[in-house]
C-alpha cells in the first residue's frame, strides 16, 4: 500500500504540469518565449513615370524603413516631380514641379519567396509650383511662379524580387490622391485642382537587411 502512495505521488507534478498545458488559451498570436522579433532595415531609391496635369512627368523617390519581422516597414519617404518632358505637346512651355513626402508604412506579403508582393503606403504633404521652360536663362524678365502646399496619400502595389541577400528590385504602381492644388501659370491659365492626382509606375532599388 505505501508502494503505490509513494508512485501516485511521484506522478502528480507530472499530472499538474499536464493539466496546465490542457489549459492553457492558445491564439494565432501566442508564441513561444525564445522566439525573438527579428529587425532589420533597408534604404531605396526609385525612379516612376505618370502624368502631372495631362503631361508626361517622372518623379524620383527615396525611403528609409526599420523591418520587423521581415512582414512590415515603417520609415519615411521622400519625393521629387517635374512634369513637361514632351514639351512639344503643348502650348503653354511652363514645367510643373515640387516634391512631398512623409510617413511610409509596408506590409509585405511571403517575404522569403523569390517572387512576392509589397503593399506600400505614404501619407505625408508637399508643396508644387510653376517653373519656366527657361528657368536658368539669367537674361529672360522676371518669372512670376505660383505655388500651393497640398496633402498626399499613395497607396500602391509592388512586385518585389530577391535579387541577393542584401539587394531586393521591385516594379510598382501606386495612385498619388491629393487634397487638391491652387494655382495658375503666368498667362493666367488656371491648373485644375486634381492636376498630381493619377497612376504612376515606377522601378525600385532596396538596399539593406531583409
Amino acid at each position: 500500500m505505501k508502494r503505490i502512495i509513494i508512485i501516485l505521488l511521484a506522478f502528480l507534478p507530472v499530472s499538474m504540469m499536464a493539466q496546465e498545458n490542457e489549459n492553457e488559451f492558445k491564439s494565432i498570436f501566442n508564441k513561444k518565449s525564445d522566439q525573438k522579433t527579428d529587425h532589420g532595415g533597408f534604404g531605396s531609391f526609385g525612379i516612376g513615370y505618370g502624368q502631372i496635369d495631362g503631361r508626361d512627368a517622372i518623379k524620383m523617390t527615396v525611403n528609409g524603413a526599420w523591418l520587423i519581422n521581415h512582414t512590415v516597414a515603417l520609415g519615411f519617404s521622400g519625393t521629387g516631380f517635374f512634369n513637361n518632358l514632351d514639351k512639344s505637346s503643348s502650348t503653354n512651355q511652363d514645367y510643373l514641379g515640387g516634391g512631398y513626402g512623409g510617413f511610409f508604412f509596408q506590409p509585405i506579403l511571403f517575404p522569403n519567396i523569390p517572387v512576392h508582393l509589397a503593399f506600400p503606403v505614404v501619407i505625408g504633404g508637399g508643396a508644387i509650383s510653376t517653373i519656366p521652360q527657361d528657368y536658368w536663362d539669367w537674361s529672360t524678365a522676371p518669372y512670376r511662379n505660383d505655388y500651393d502646399v497640398f496633402f498626399v496619400i499613395e497607396p500602391g502595389v509592388e512586385l518585389e524580387i530577391n535579387m541577393v541577400k542584401f539587394f531586393r528590385f521591385a516594379l510598382g504602381v501606386t495612385y498619388r490622391y491629393t487634397n487638391g492644388v491652387l494655382l495658375s501659370y503666368p498667362d493666367g491659365t488656371e491648373i485644375p485642382l486634381t492636376a498630381l492626382d493619377g497612376f504612376n509606375v515606377h522601378a525600385n532599388f532596396k538596399f539593406g537587411k531583409f
